[in-house]
């Protein structure tokens, strides 16, 4: 196949510039994006093409770095960049200009009003819980009273984040441990899994850096797929759940998080339409838990991907970037 055949066929319009950023080469999407011709594109800078001097920084980070920038933010659009390769040899970046999506809490106030309920509902669980402890401790207990603080906490933030928009799963990013986001996550359920007999198994990779996330917004992610899963043992005779991290080989520059269980499983009708909204397979289900941890990883520049087997049980890959994916510092 030709390069003017793949430039035309791609469904997003789409520039090759050279290191300097000069334009080079486009489809015919481009043009209709700028409302200009390719003749009076070539040679001219795509920074001052598009009035943004930081497009410049970026074709300079991708093809110096030789790293795709996923997802920098220009006005409506996400611009993505990919160094260019012919024949191996490294001729220039790969840009393309992908429309934002609809915020889909923004086009759906009951999707809306049925997520927030469904995210209040999380922490007001680990509230729950760490009051049920207390109650059977009979005593004061600092670890109990802290989770119950960070959970009225966690709710306040998240009614502030709602204050400023109909998104609560947009992040807000800071450097963060991302084992300990995880084991937040779990011990909000340590009367539950206590209760069912759970056995919880780390294998955490000690090497993973602190990585530019939002830890509340990923916290609720995690809570959706501990939830999940425990909801899914009760029934097992064998109760196990395994969380794993490492350094993902593909894609690169990527973290995984696994959360590996032994509960029912699901069939493949059930893993196609996993992440639609309101489609649960549960009496009491909203059918938004696996949704949102999609949209909230999504946030982060990341990616998740389920494996499950009927009657034995079901893996979710998290996967999240260790440098953000929109072309803006780390210094978050």
């Amino acid at each position: 196949m030709e390069l003017e055949d793949l430039l035309f066929s791609h469904p997003f319009p789409l520039v090759i510039v050279n290191q300097r950023g000069e334009v080079e080469k486009v489809n015919q999407k481009f043009e209709l994006f700028l409302n200009r011709s390719e003749k009076y594109l070539r040679g001219r800078k795509l920074s001052q093409l598009l009035s943004s001097p930081e497009i410049d920084k970026q074709i300079e980070r991708s093809f110096k770095g030789e790293i795709e920038v996923i997802g920098y933010r220009l006005k409506d659009t996400f611009v993505h960049f990919s160094p260019f390769f012919v024949s191996s040899v490294k001729k220039g970046v790969l840009v393309i200009f992908e429309p934002v999506p609809e915020n889909p809490f923004t086009g759906n106030f009951h999707l809306f009003l049925k997520g927030l309920s469904h995210e209040i509902m999380n922490p007001l669980g680990g509230i729950k819980g760490a009051a049920k402890l207390f109650k059977e401790l009979k005593v004061y207990d600092e670890e109990l009273a802290n989770v119950i603080i960070g959970e009225v906490e966690r709710i306040e933030r998240l009614l502030k984040d709602i204050s400023k928009g109909y998104d609560f799963s947009k992040p807000s990013f800071k450097h963060e441990n991302i084992h300990r986001v995880i084991q937040k996550a779990v011990n909000l359920f340590s009367h539950r899994i206590n209760s069912m007999g759970v056995k919880v198994n780390y294998t955490f990779d000690p090497s993973l850096p602190e990585i530019p996330v939002d830890p509340d917004k990923l916290t609720q992610a995690f809570i959706n797929i501990v939830k999940n899963a425990l909801e899914a043992m009760e029934n097992s005779k064998r109760r196990e759940l395994t969380v794993e991290t490492g350094y993902a080989i593909r894609p690169a520059d990527f973290i995984y998080v696994n959360f590996l269980d032994t509960g029912r499983g699901m069939d493949e009708e059930e893993l196609d339409n996993l992440f639609l909204p309101f489609f649960t397979t549960k009496e009491k289900g909203s059918g938004l838990g696996l949704f949102i941890v999609r949209e909230i990883v999504k946030g982060h520049g990341g990616e998740v991907r389920v494996k499950s087997e009927k009657g034995v049980g079901t893996q979710v890959t998290v996967l999240i970037p260790m440098k953000r994916r929109d072309g803006k510092d780390l210094s978050c």
